[in-house]
């Protein structure tokens, strides 16, 4: 970066809520893409990074967080942001006491096209990660605003494939803005965003933790390859004694049971305050394959009531980076009296 666009960054920052940039948006791409499997999300911005949120059906909350560390600039305009969020929070409800509006207006959220976001920000290179530069273009769909256009300088680093992003926000009511670069060609987009509904939470930490492991990511992955894909539900139990995990699954093609014993090669820690046997939707489980497809280790903790937490370790270039999911548990027939099955 020359001076100039040191200065040009700075400038933008003094007007912004939130500025940032990436050296290489590929970490990006790769989070956002491991909850994907929503085409919205929202978008929550403060001093301690960026976190974008899906959830489905009221029964699955996925969360990917993105530290500061990851960005080669990252700039939060504390003061600005305070300003605009209490004037809005204060016109949705007039009579929020102070004290809630206060701490609403510390951070920054927003509702925006996650799909739209993905497509923006791999737009030089493609699902398929081949590079693939655009000639002189421009374009308008389904929210994105895009121009793109070929200049003179080359990138710096002349990173073949490395995409350079430019993020700003301008407070609510703003687009998401994208300046991107690729080896002197430039595209420009801009994302519509929405005041988000009041996001689903499942509440985990409001019961104690019973039970944690870390796992080495692997043996889940092998785990997740042999659960029977025509059975409804997975079970998971964790006891104090052996087996300490068992992941089982009943389908049309038979029951599928693998346990794993506290050996340090499999098992990086281990914690059961009280045993307790749990079944979730199969379907929804499987949600997690692409952050799961990406990590190094697993934390898996349950709580009091049963509700299931996966956090992935996902390694990046410079730091290490967090995907969560959240699952709630199904019911089991005897509690419902019936042959339903339901989430608590």
């Amino acid at each position: 970066m020359d001076l100039r666009e040191d200065t040009n960054t700075a400038e933008a920052a003094e007007q912004s809520v939130f500025t940032a940039k990436l050296i290489n948006v590929r970490p990006l791409v790769n989070m956002l893409k491991t909850i994907g499997f929503r085409p919205r999300a929202i978008c929550t911005i403060s001093t301690s990074g960026i976190v974008f949120t899906v959830e489905d059906a009221q029964c699955i909350v996925a969360q990917a967080y993105l530290r500061p560390t990851l960005f080669s600039i990252f700039d939060y305009n504390t003061q600005l942001a305070k300003e605009l969020n209490m004037a809005r929070l204060a016109e949705i409800d007039s009579e929020a006491h102070g004290e809630e509006v206060e701490a609403a207006s510390e951070i920054t959220q927003i509702s925006l096209p996650l799909d739209n976001l993905i497509e923006c920000l791999s737009l030089f290179y493609g699902p398929s990660g081949s590079s693939s530069l655009p000639g002189l273009s421009g374009s308008n769909q389904g929210g994105i605003q895009s121009t793109t256009a070929a200049l003179g300088n080359q990138n710096p680093l002349d990173l073949r494939g490395a995409t350079t992003a430019h993020i700003a926000f301008n407070g609510p009511g703003s687009d998401f803005e994208l300046v991107l670069e690729e080896r002197g060609t430039i595209s420009m987009c801009r994302l519509a965003t929405f005041i988000p509904e009041v996001p689903v939470d499942l509440e985990f930490s409001k019961f104690p933790t019973i039970q944690q492991l870390i796992i080495r990511s692997e043996w889940l992955r092998d785990a997740f390859n042999e659960l029977d894909p025509t059975s409804d539900a997975v079970t998971l139990s964790i006891s104090s004694t052996a087996p300490y995990f068992r992941i089982s699954t009943i389908g049309n093609n038979g029951s599928t049971d693998m346990t794993y014993s506290k050996d340090e090669q499999i098992l990086e820690s281990f914690y059961c305050y009280e045993e307790q046997e749990n079944r979730y939707k199969l379907s929804q489980i499987l949600k997690c394959r692409q952050a799961l497809a990406m990590s190094d280790k697993t934390k898996i903790r349950v709580n009091q009531r049963g509700f299931l937490s996966f956090q992935f370790m996902i390694p990046t270039d410079v730091d290490v980076s967090f995907v969560n999911f959240v699952y709630a548990p199904l019911l089991h027939a005897d509690e419902l009296g019936d042959d339903t099955m339901r989430y608590a």
